[in-house]
């Protein structure tokens, strides 16, 4: 019978019935993957879904916290103006404080000053008087003693070292020679 060695077939459909055992465990493998893999992704859409209403939520704390910042701001702005102001007003205050304290300091200086100059006027015009009274009194004293006869104490002496002689003296100044001409010293 020329048909077909029942060996070769059993072996081919053992071979085959392996092929579809080892292909049902991979596709088991395959499954429980997949379930596991979908497991996980709704493990990550869950978490996902948690994290984005957390994003959310800090989002709108996020907004809730901007506006208070903006009218923080808005304040600190506010009362920094309000200080400015306060500032100028007191600096333009003690400006004028300052201002008038140096008028008055002045007006002191000067009164002092002319009190002092009028005293030291006062002082130097007596003792001009003082002057011109001794000077005077000298005057007269030279005055009678010249009537008396008694020679002129101020006249240069023939004997006096820094003249030769008085007319000597003149002549060598008004020509400007000599020792003891203008323009040698």
């Amino acid at each position: 019978m020329r048909g077909l060695d029942a060996g070769k077939v059993y072996g081919y459909l053992d071979l085959l019935a392996d092929q579809i055992q080892a292909t049902e465990q991979e596709l088991n493998d395959s499954r429980a993957k997949n379930e596991r893999l979908q497991s996980e992704l709704q493990r990550g859409r869950a978490e996902l879904q948690r994290m984005q209403a957390e994003l959310d939520h800090y989002e709108q704390a996020g907004d809730r916290v901007n506006e208070q910042v903006v009218q923080m701001f808005s304040q600190a702005q506010l009362v920094v103006e309000e200080m400015v102001q306060d500032v100028s007003r007191d600096a333009r205050e003690r400006i004028g404080q300052a201002r008038e304290h140096e008028r008055k300091i002045v007006a002191e200086a000067m009164d002092t000053a002319g009190q002092q100059v009028r005293s030291y006027a006062q002082t130097a015009q007596a003792q001009m008087q003082s002057i011109v009274n001794s000077f005077a009194t000298e005057v007269d004293q030279l005055g009678s003693n010249l009537q008396a006869g008694d020679p002129d104490p101020a006249a240069p002496r023939p004997d006096d070292p820094l003249f030769d002689s008085n007319r000597d003296w003149q002549t060598r100044l008004r020509n400007g020679n000599g020792t003891h001409s203008r323009g040698t010293d």
